[in-house]
């Protein structure tokens, strides 16, 4: 037995209804209350009914009586108006730090039978979800009610980074955007890299020079650490000199060529790519990235992320190697990621910034309208048999699989919930 468990049968009041204190009087619950997540009291503001009385203020939980006296609370004013102890055991009388007994309630056997063993089998469980074996129809139609609600939790989760982004530009909007730009660019895999990249080079250098491709691919290319060699080809020699030329100018320190990750990418996926096909996006949008949000819609956006990398790349992956004649255009599912995992959690944090709700409730009405991510974790989820047919739905089941099943907070989930009390 855990708090965690009797903390849930508390809040979701699955427990029997004629139920007494330990003192023996009838207890009535009508609010459980609410639940602390921080310090302090589980639940505050709870009302229950003892006796003839009706009591206000807050419940503790733990599994054993005598853990009031361990956990120090007998002497903590903060405690010195919980109206009850709800225990798994009570193994000692408690008091609060007034010399008052505090009503306790014994909540074992309280409970439907079996509910703790499936409980425990989901925690043991170690297969690819906590419930994977018990999914059934009924669950899946739970979670289409609840994605909405998920895919916020995920904007809420990315918009903390964001905040701090923003507070480490010292509240420089578009100098923000832009190095959340450049992550978004580098993806999952060189993310980091192409944050630190766009740390390095400042947005205001950057717009100086967005008017030549070559001058922003030097800058971008000489910055990476990916020019400190000597080349065969003109192009990149070409870029070096140049960027010799912008390095002594702006006194700019290069990041190290080492944190760029090539290996286990697809070619068309290279830092080296994505660099020039940044370079394009600068240049395309004058490095003034905010104008982006006023074309008043995501959708709008999306025709501005219709970028190539430079015609040298048409022909290369890496300086120097030669290969057949394609274009590295930005692919539709590489343009939805950046949209959907880059500008529209900005966009939301923005219109929460800025006190504009129906920024906020454009960027949902935009998930729900765009196709969602094809990757390993929805792959799983589909073969679970739940469909994932747009944005909402599939960063919904990333969130879930993320922050609720490997963390195995099955007694938060509402599938979780529904399958132990089935």
């Amino acid at each position: 037995m855990n708090e965690a468990f009797i903390s849930y049968l508390w809040k979701y009041r699955h427990f029997n209804q004629d139920i007494q204190t330990e003192s023996g009087e009838s207890l009535l619950i009508i609010h459980p209350g609410d639940q602390n997540t921080d310090s302090g009291p589980d639940f505050f503001n709870a009302r229950v009914r003892i006796g003839s009385t009706t009591w206000a203020g807050n419940v503790e939980i733990h599994v054993l009586a005598s853990d009031w006296y361990k956990h120090g609370h007998h002497a903590d004013r903060a405690y010195d108006h919980a109206i009850l102890h709800v225990v798994y055991e009570a193994d000692r009388q408690v008091f609060d730090r007034n010399g008052e007994p505090v009503q306790t309630f014994v909540i074992r056997n309280q409970f439907p039978a079996g509910m703790y063993d499936r409980y425990q089998r989901m925690m043991l469980n170690q297969q690819w979800i906590p419930c994977e074996n018990q999914l059934l129809a009924p669950d899946v139609k739970d979670f289409h009610m609840w994605a909405p609600v998920l895919a916020v939790e995920r904007l809420e989760y990315k918009t903390a980074g964001i905040a701090q982004l923003l507070s480490n530009c010292a509240y420089d909007w578009e100098e923000a955007l832009y190095q959340h730009l450049a992550a978004s660019f580098g993806f999952k895999i060189n993310g980091l890299a192409f944050e630190l990249l766009a740390k390095s080079l400042p947005v205001k250098i950057v717009r100086q020079h967005c008017g030549s491709l070559f001058q922003v691919e030097a800058l971008l290319f000489g910055q990476a650490g990916l020019l400190d060699m000597e080349f065969l080809d003109s192009y990149p020699g070409d870029l070096l000199r140049e960027y010799h030329y912008l390095r002594g100018k702006y006194d700019l320190k290069p990041v190290p060529a080492g944190i760029w990750k090539f290996l286990r990418l697809r070619p068309h996926n290279f830092p080296t790519i994505r660099i020039s096909q940044f370079a394009g996006f600068i240049c395309k949008t004058q490095a003034r990235f905010f104008n982006l949000f006023k074309e008043g819609s995501l959708n709008g956006i999306a025709d501005m992320l219709k970028i190539s990398a430079s015609d040298y790349w048409n022909t290369h992956y890496v300086f120097d190697k030669q290969g057949a004649f394609l274009e590295k255009a930005m692919g539709v599912s590489c343009t939805r990621l950046l949209l959907v995992n880059g500008l529209a959690p900005f966009l939301f944090f923005y219109g929460r910034e800025k006190g504009q709700s129906y920024t906020c409730e454009g960027v949902l009405d935009f998930l729900e309208q765009t196709g969602g991510e094809n990757n390993n974790c929805i792959d799983r989820w589909k073969a679970a048999g739940f469909p994932a047919v747009n944005a909402i739905q599939t960063q919904a089941l990333i969130h879930l699989k993320r922050f609720y099943c490997e963390k195995k907070r099955c007694l938060e989930c509402r599938i979780g919930n529904r399958l132990l009390t089935s």
